[in-house]
């Protein structure tokens, strides 16, 4: 790992260096970058504190936990951190990670912002990265110095390309992540709650609730088809056919995102028939996975697929070349493909078309797309196909010229047992992808 992060600091450095020749171009003028872990701010009009997450520019250069950090690097020069230790007697200190980055950084301690900052010195010629503006201004930078338009967008775009260290990362999560999910498969015959099966992830994983990079999404039944659902009922599941499970996984600030949708011997054959096709679906979408695609023309591909689906089960009761044109997979496929991965769940650069920040609008027909931005090497995206029974998307197809494509007898039978989606974390790597979750979570 030592040697996997050394390389790493260097990539980032040159991929610094370069956003710093993008952002010149555009008439933003820096020697360098301080990088910020960030100030924490309670809630409104409150003392409490949301659970604080470092900015990630300064993340992916050290895994440090907790606010106040700063690294500051120039061109040319080593970075060098200053670590945030305060003495305080109301929280205890944190945790150090398991991590080689003190063998490797330069590392100063202060115990107040003001030593922080006085320990990065003279910032004259420096850009600020972070989130307060306020701490920049006390450190003497100029407002036109703090999160500069281009140099941020810059950054964005050398964000979405991991290095091999990034790349052990994403996959160590997975692992992470498979001891949560196979907890939650041994919940799932037993007819766990919703509740019991979350606590039983996040055992598995040794996590308290806030160190997950997302929360969990545990749903029984017609549950499945909320797409971000967040309860977790305490009652056994009635009758409990169906579960889908969308939990991720941190290592050194990196996260994985795997979901799983399982049916028991009880729900319909046609919704366990949907189950096998989606998961031969996602199979052959993870397979097209490659440098220069087009992620845009994959998810259409999956539009596609999902039309398939319906048309070969009789969800839709129309050809699947007539489902597709007409549009009639969305209200069952209502998200997008996937997204790309790394220091944040839905990370950056997914909608550049350069590193200046020119955007890659999705196409009017797929508005919901997170990533337009052709894969490259390096790459990590999900891939995330799902098919759903959601009463509020579909009830305005009941009634006009488009409700006869639908079967409503059986939709109204499949309602209650929610939604399909089946989820990995795959590497565009140059020989074919890596699916980084499917070797630890099957």
């Amino acid at each position: 790992m030592k040697s996997l992060y050394r390389e790493h600091l260097d990539a980032v450095a040159q991929a610094c260096a370069e956003a710093l020749d993008v952002a010149a171009e555009a008439g933003e003028r820096f020697e360098g970058v301080v990088f910020h872990a960030g100030t924490p701010r309670p809630y409104a009009f409150d003392d409490q504190f949301p659970p604080f997450r470092p900015v990630p520019h300064f993340a992916r250069w050290v895994p440090l936990r907790g606010p106040g950090h700063a690294l500051v690097w120039r061109r040319g020069a080593e970075p060098r951190l200053v670590r945030y230790a305060p003495r305080d007697f109301w929280e205890e200190p944190l945790a150090e990670p398991e991590h080689p980055y003190a063998e490797v950084l330069e590392v100063a301690c202060a115990d107040t912002p003001d030593a922080v900052r006085a320990a990065v010195g003279d910032a004259s010629g420096l850009a600020y990265v972070g989130d307060d503006p306020a701490w920049a201004e006390a450190l003497g930078l100029s407002a036109a110095a703090v999160g500069p338009r281009v140099l941020l967008a810059a950054l964005d775009w050398q964000r979405a390309t991991k290095t091999p260290y990034e790349v052990e990362c994403v996959r160590r999560a997975c692992a992470l992540a498979a001891r949560g999910h196979a907890a939650v498969r041994a919940g799932v015959a037993r007819g766990l709650s919703e509740r019991a099966l979350h606590r039983s992830y996040l055992e598995a994983l040794g996590a308290l609730e806030h160190e997950t990079p997302y929360p969990n999404i545990i749903a029984w039944d017609a549950m499945g088809a909320v797409l971000h659902y967040q309860s977790k009922r305490a009652n056994p599941p009635s009758p409990g056919r169906t579960l889908l499970v969308d939990a991720g996984a941190q290592a050194f600030g990196y996260a994985s995102d795997v979901t799983r949708t399982y049916a028991r011997e009880d729900a319909h054959p046609v919704f366990c028939e949907l189950l096998a096709g989606l998961e031969g679906l996602q199979r052959r979408l993870v397979a097209e996975v490659r440098p220069g695609r087009s992620f845009v023309d994959l998810h259409a591909a999956s539009f596609r697929g999902v039309c398939e689906l319906l048309c070969a089960y009789e969800v839709l009761t129309v050809s699947a070349d007539e489902a597709y044109e007409r549009g009639l997979a969305f209200p069952f496929y209502p998200h997008g493909l996937g997204h790309h991965l790394g220091l944040q769940v839905h990370d950056v650069g997914g909608q550049q078309v350069d590193p200046q920040g020119t955007r890659a609008e999705p196409p009017e027909r797929f508005p919901w797309l997170r990533t337009t931005r052709p894969l490259a090497e390096g790459h990590v995206v999900t891939v995330e196909p799902g098919i759903y029974f959601i009463p509020l998307l579909l009830d305005p197809y009941r009634e006009g010229e488009q409700a006869a494509a639908f079967n409503w007898s059986l939709i109204d039978v499949l309602a209650p047992l929610g939604g399909i989606r089946i989820e990995d974390d795959v590497l565009v790597a140059r020989d074919g992808p890596e699916d980084l979750s499917r070797p630890h979570v099957p």
